[in-house]
């Protein structure tokens, strides 16, 4: 049985859409399914907030891999377009976090599902609301567009 999917992509360097764009293609061909994307937002930086605007989108998929090899094929789909970590909500051509895993709850050293800050961020929430507003949140007992309700909205349709 396949197994829903919804995923956060943001980037704040370089052609910021391009980054994305290409980072949907990838993951299409990885999990060798179609993806139901979201309207892309700009949104100012979150944490470390002296750089470049985001362009965020969130996306959805099914897939029949475990959430490993998820989180292992996304990993390499970033490091493929030139992710480097240098510092916590530091810059980034691409980042890749997994949302939801169908209502798992996972809290491992290298994830923690559902994301444990995704309710505090518009840049999340806004385009999640866009591709699955009712997706129930399993921790927090509340749907994702009630989540949204509670949050000042930072965000600006970006337009390409």
């Amino acid at each position: 049985m396949k197994k829903k999917l919804v995923l956060s992509l943001g980037s704040n360097l370089g052609n910021r859409y391009a980054y994305i764009r290409q980072a949907i293609t990838y993951i299409e061909e990885c999990f060798a399914a179609p993806c139901v994307c979201s309207s892309y937002y700009t949104t100012p930086p979150w944490g470390e907030t002296e750089q470049a605007q985001f362009i965020n989108m969130a996306l959805y998929i099914e897939t029949h891999q475990s959430m490993d090899k998820c989180l292992t094929q996304l990993q390499a789909i970033e490091l493929k377009m030139g992710r480097v970590k240098t510092k916590k909500w530091g810059p980034r051509s691409i980042d890749i976090d997994i949302l939801f895993y169908e209502d798992n709850q996972v809290i491992t050293e290298a994830l923690t599902v559902p994301h444990p800050h995704m309710h505090e961020r518009v840049f999340v929430l806004k385009p999640v609301c866009d591709i699955v507003p009712d997706f129930f949140h399993p921790v927090l007992k509340v749907t994702m567009k009630n989540l949204l309700r509670e949050l000042v909205d930072d965000s600006m349709l970006f337009c390409n």
